[in-house]
């Protein structure tokens, strides 16, 4: 009887090794696929003109959600630092008036001047003042997206 207990025992004991062992390798698994989207996600965006533009095509659905990160992307650059501060200063949003590509929403981004070196990834800036939400805004703000982004370097070649 007591041998019976032993080989009960010994299977549970295994049971519970391998069914740890599976949740260790699905933890890692989730945790390698979630950590690269966010390094993805989180690419320095950094103009190299002395002015730059964006171009944002975005779902005429999810106006509201893009124009919301706009907002919060606005209170973080004037809550941060100097450099922050100095980005918001000289970065405007504009919504065109016209329907874009596929009957998208147009949003220009004009950045006049252009701190050099800046970090001007949206994702960066709103982690660095909002942590706790960066998340879902991040999600608002990739979701919003019909026709992704272009990004233009420019160089002033006249002042008329």
């Amino acid at each position: 009887m007591r041998l019976f207990s032993n080989l009960r025992s010994a299977r549970w004991n295994a049971l519970v090794g391998c069914a740890l062992v599976v949740a260790l390798v699905t933890g890692v698994g989730i945790g390698i696929a979630l950590t690269t989207a966010k390094v993805e996600a989180q690419a320095a965006r950094t103009f190299s003109g002395g002015q730059g533009m964006m171009l944002n095509y975005v779902k005429n659905g999810s106006r509201a959600d893009f124009e919301l990160v706009m907002n919060r992307l606005g209170e973080a650059l004037q809550a941060g630092n100097s450099e922050r501060q100095q980005q918001a200063s000289g970065w405007k949003v504009y919504r065109a008036q016209e329907a874009g590509q596929n009957n998208s929403t147009l949003y220009v981004w004009f950045i006049d001047p252009v701190v050099s070196g800046a970090d001007y990834t949206v994702s960066q800036i709103l982690n660095d003042a909002f942590p706790a939400e960066v998340q879902d805004l991040y999600t608002r703000f990739s979701n919003s997206f019909a026709g992704g982004q272009s990004m233009i370097n420019l160089d002033l070649i006249g002042d008329f």
